[in-house]
């Protein structure tokens, strides 16, 4: 089982993985045109092309993330046109214009109007686009203007345009932004002397300023936490018809001299930063890959069972005598706490009639009363843990019987909704008392919980360092290192191994819980005395298979109480966590 779960978890480790939760569809190609006009605004026009799966349902929605404009600008988009395209992106058909519609709030959480159209939420800079039988490689054209889209300034015009904003619901892959000048007649183009222009996004993208005017971003892919955004300043001679109130905006103010020193600046501060994040990245990999190897061979080391010199499918007696219900329970899964054991050892208890049940109710008996002195010295040499055990469980039915004489239900439920702190602490002092008497035993390999402590302890402080990753290094490297945290925990939790004793002693506790299961009690019941089958029944309720006993006088009540203790105390517990949590 463990290794089935380690593959699962691997899978994504070792190859690179798909965002998660990526859409139902892709971009293959976006090719987006910036028309500058002399006014100061710039006309748009943006195509994308989408690969949508075979499976997708008979509606689809697409969007378009526009807010990467200064502050001040104006969005309005005039057409909105979709056609269906080949491998090579020609067109199949003519071009299908969509109708506007007035959008809807409520569709930002998935609803569409009733036809095909696009609406454009202002609020959120957002274009979707709402189309009934989508073909499966379609091409979408949106034109639209912003107005006030140029800064000026007294010696320069400044434009920047977020072409790409981050949160995307996909990656976009082939991105080509190009940005047309009004380039006066009677003036050139001068590369990085009157034309600047520089380009911020993914370490792969290029800048290309031309003769002509134009100036062409590209990025081979943006992921969803990527951005891709182009600044480019020109002469603002240029700008011929440019608004009084936009000529005076920026009055006094040059661009030039420190905005090309102030990117210089930002492009080798983010060069520089690139190459930390590069290389924590891969020291974060490599972190994860030695840890993962690490607690591999833990595993391998440790986390497999000795074979146990008892090797018989089914056994019809108590796994180890003078060996309590409840330290039984913990060998069995593995040291775990669980009201399981505090249940077989009420079981047991009522058994050998230091409890007492009547009328649904558990009868307690008061300090001083119960077995005579002879016969608690006698448990005590027969088994010094049960003596042990059974003073601790008579101070916790006491504790939460509240001094009274019986214990029901309804009584164990007030208690914990009206004092569930002290419930809570009487059922977790029990615990550290079945937990003092476990751990003499030697059931598990100190060598092996070294190990495992260990593997946990590196497990978790490799899942901080991928939630640290995701937020300052990527998210690519922090969910691989995540991955490989959970692999490692996974392997931690299977490193522990039992004893050879304690190997021995389970090995006996599951053949006589198969013995039980598979109808031993059945067919060979009655080979034992109605005191050893009584003795039974709590084994049986830590292993499961009260249901598959057939019952007799003698075991009867306590087949009876089983299921019927083991609810009140599950609920008991669950209702004083909660109320201990609100108060």
């Amino acid at each position: 089982m463990a290794l089935i779960l380690l593959v699962v978890m691997l899978i994504p480790v070792f190859g690179w993985a798909t965002p998660a939760f990526a859409a139902d569809y892709r971009c293959a190609e976006v090719d987006l045109l910036a028309s500058v006009e002399t006014d100061g605004s710039v006309q748009m026009t943006d195509q994308r092309i989408f690969d949508l799966t075979e499976e997708e349902g008979s509606h689809e929605r697409l969007k378009w993330l526009y807010d990467g404009f200064i502050e001040g600008s104006e969005i309005a988009i005039d057409r909105v046109r979709m056609a269906p395209v080949d491998e090579a992106g020609a067109l199949k058909t003519e071009w299908v214009e969509l109708p506007e519609t007035t959008f809807q709030l409520s569709w930002r959480g998935g609803g569409a109007p009733e036809h095909d159209a696009w609406a454009y939420d202002k609020f959120r800079h957002t274009l979707y686009a709402f189309v009934d039988a989508m073909p499966d490689r379609v091409m979408f054209e949106v034109d639209y203007r912003v107005e006030n889209a140029i800064e000026a300034f007294d010696d320069a015009a400044d434009f920047q345009w977020l072409y790409v904003p981050q949160d995307y619901d996909v990656a976009l892959a082939n991105v080509r932004a190009e940005v047309v000048l009004p380039v006066a007649a009677d003036d050139l183009v001068k590369p990085m002397d009157n034309v600047y222009a520089w380009g911020h996004g993914p370490a792969d993208g290029s800048v290309d300023i031309r003769s002509d005017g134009t100036i062409v971003f590209e990025d081979p892919g943006v992921e969803p936490s990527e951005y891709a955004k182009a600044r480019v300043m020109f002469p603002v001679e240029w700008l011929t018809n440019l608004s009084e109130e936009a000529k005076l905006a920026n009055q006094g103010s040059l661009q030039y001299y420190w905005t090309s020193r102030y990117e210089e600046t930002w492009v080798d501060t983010d060069t520089s930063r690139e190459v930390i994040r590069l290389g924590l990245a891969e020291g974060l990999l490599a972190l994860s890959a030695v840890l993962l190897l690490g607690a591999l061979f833990a595993w391998w080391r440790w986390g497999r069972e000795r074979p146990p010199a008892f090797r018989d499918d089914y056994w019809m007696n108590p796994p180890v005598d003078a060996l309590a219900p409840a330290v039984l329970g913990r060998l069995w899964r593995w040291n775990h706490e669980s009201p399981d054991d505090l249940v077989a050892t009420v079981l047991d208890m009522v058994r050998r009639g230091l409890l007492e049940v009547k009328d649904d109710a558990l009868v307690i008996p008061s300090a001083g009363e119960g077995l005579s002195d002879e016969q608690v010295a006698t448990e005590q040499d027969a088994c010094p843990d049960e003596a042990v055990l059974d003073q601790a469980t008579l101070r916790f039915l006491r504790t939460i019987s509240t001094g009274g004489r019986t214990l029901t239900a309804a009584k164990l439920s007030a208690l914990a909704h009206e004092h569930p702190r002290d419930f809570l602490e009487a059922n977790a002092a029990w615990q550290r008392q079945l937990t003092a008497l476990v751990e003499p035993y030697g059931f598990f390999d100190k060598a092996s919980r070294r190990a495992q402590h260990i593997v946990l302890w590196a497990a978790a402080a490799l899942a901080l360092l991928g939630v640290a990753g995701i937020i300052w290094i990527g998210w690519r490297s922090g969910v691989l290192a995540l991955l490989a945290a959970a692999a490692t925990g996974v392997l931690g939790n299977y490193i522990t191994r039992r004893s050879p004793e304690g190997n021995d002693i389970a090995a006996h506790a599951k053949a006589l819980r198969n013995w039980m299961r598979d109808g031993g009690w059945q067919i060979e019941g009655d080979r034992l005395t109605a005191e050893e089958r009584a003795a039974l029944i709590p084994y049986a309720y830590l292993f499961g298979v009260v249901k598959s006993l057939g019952v007799d006088e003698e075991a009867d009540s306590l087949v009876a109480l089983a299921p019927k203790l083991s609810k009140s105390l599950d609920e008991a517990l669950r209702a004083a966590h909660k109320r201990a949590e609100v108060s």
